[in-house]
């Protein structure tokens, strides 16, 4: 078993293993954002019943994350992250076999259930064997898979598609994660007491599945039919109901899937959200732009992707930095800086028309990207750190929920707005490149307000955070 106090080495070759299977997942977060018109296609399903390989794969991570807290103290380490990798494993393995849009979602689904657990797991790793004030820079690497990932993801798959095929987004996971599983065997370990009597409450489990689920179809339908009917509006309603009845269970029952009194610290709420918008700031764009440019600028789905590769450079290079400066500098400043730069970065999307450069295409993105990974790790950080160290697992496990749910639902409601959007034009005597571009002004002008919204509330951080070991 591994401690706060066992010899680096070792420490720094679990954690390497066990990033570099955080990585492959994350990477097929937006394996499939540039898939979607080869899926609407080849197996003739809508826009936004395609998108769920998308939206739904996040929102089964989202789903996945409050039984973070109660896998890590009920199970060995080492046991749960090759667990983990089988899971992962299964679900390529059924999506690569699969012959049908259907069966594909459901190996699509298996793989988020494991992509879900792996990064509270990694955090809570990090949370158990190294001290505060070395948490920056630790939790920076793993702000590069979480965000250097998903980024690379839109151009990885864009080649795999146009070069390889479709079900090979499944097929080149699977030797890897093979390999991956072997070596864990022998440089992972446990780190915690495993606690066999911790119970999970499976009635709160089934609250969030369906409350969050049925806010995702209510956006996903609204996007699909273009307007509100009794269907959609129903089950967003019906949602919202069962999300309130979660919550409320929550704070009665003894031992809760969310342990909701971390809520009650404000600095943690605060960076909750700020974290909650730059995922959506993210994923959102992440999947929207590639889309824009093949529908609107005509582009292969690799050479869409391409246009995101500089953007995931700098996302990779500028998440490590990122937590060397929150280590250095705190907090404050560095999301005011790291929100000024989406919402600059977004600005220039405002104006795009199908005759846009595809330079300035890339570079806005690569520039708002810039900014993203300056703050999304630094924000869940100092959120962890403002808790005692009894609550770190549960606060990891709440803000990590709140931040892919957000991005899961925010990348819904941006996809609606753009079919929205375009629905506005029609008569109007426009080109369909035409009508498509503004519906995506829709989309982006969405994301330039959650970047100025995350820069307004940044000026409620505390200047300093603090050092103290706990």
């Amino acid at each position: 078993m591994l401690t706060i106090n066992s010899p680096q080495n070792k420490k720094v070759r679990m954690m390497a293993v066990l990033i570099f299977g955080a990585f492959t997942m994350m990477l097929t977060e937006t394996f499939f954002n540039n898939a979607l018109p080869t899926i609407i296609s080849q197996y003739q399903v809508s826009q936004s019943v395609a998108q769920w390989v998308s939206t739904g794969y996040q929102l089964v991570t989202g789903l996945m994350i409050p039984l973070s807290a109660w896998v890590f103290h009920r199970f060995n380490t080492k046991h749960t992250f090759i667990s983990l990798l089988t899971i992962f494993l299964v679900g390529s393995v059924l999506g690569f076999f699969a012959t049908n849009f259907w069966a594909m979602l459901v190996g699509r689904l298996i793989q988020a259930i494991a992509a879900g657990s792996m990064i509270p797991l990694i955090q809570n790793v990090v949370l158990m064997l190294f001290p505060a004030k070395d948490r920056g820079f630790i939790m920076g690497i793993i702000g590069l898979v979480i965000a250097f990932g998903p980024a690379l993801g839109p151009t990885v798959g864009g080649w795999i598609i146009d070069n390889l095929g479709l079900k090979w987004l499944f097929g080149v996971l699977i030797p890897w994660v093979a390999l991956l599983l072997i070596v864990s065997f022998f440089v992972v370990h446990n780190v915690v007491n495993v606690d066999t009597n911790q119970a999970v409450d499976w009635v709160s489990v089934m609250e969030s599945c369906f409350g969050f689920g049925a806010l995702l179809y209510g956006f996903s339908d609204i996007g699909n039919l273009g307007r509100i009917d009794a269907i959609n509006g129903l089950a967003i309603v019906a949602g919202l109901v069962i999300i309130v009845a979660f919550c409320r269970r929550q704070l009665k029952i003894a031992v809760p899937l969310v342990n909701l009194q971390v809520f009650k610290n404000g600095i943690f709420n605060l960076t909750t959200v700020l974290s909650a918008i730059s995922n959506i700031a993210l994923l959102s764009v992440e999947l929207v732009l590639p889309i824009y440019l093949q529908r609107v600028h005509g582009l292969s789905a690799f050479h869409a992707g391409l246009m995101l590769l500089p953007g995931a450079i700098l996302e990779g290079l500028m998440s490590p930095i990122a937590g060397k400066l929150y280590d250095k500098y705190g907090i404050k400043n560095l999301s005011l800086v790291g929100f000024a730069i989406i919402a600059l970065g977004s600005l220039p999307m405002l104006f795009f028309t199908p005759q846009t450069s595809l330079w300035i295409v890339a570079g806005s993105y690569a520039f708002r990207i810039v900014g993203i990974a300056t703050v999304m790790m630094p924000t869940f950080t100092e959120g962890l750190n403002a808790l005692p160290r009894e609550l770190y697992v549960h606060g990891n496990a709440a803000s990590s929920t709140v931040r892919q749910i957000a991005g899961s639902l925010g990348t819904a409601l941006l996809m609606m707005v753009v079919a929205f959007g375009t629905q506005s034009t029609a008569g109007e005597g426009l080109s369909r490149a035409s009508q498509l571009n503004h519906g995506y002004w829709y989309a982006f002008l969405a994301s330039f307000i959650f970047a100025a919204l995350g820069f307004v509330l940044s000026f409620w951080l505390k200047p300093k955070k603090s050092t103290a070991s706990k």
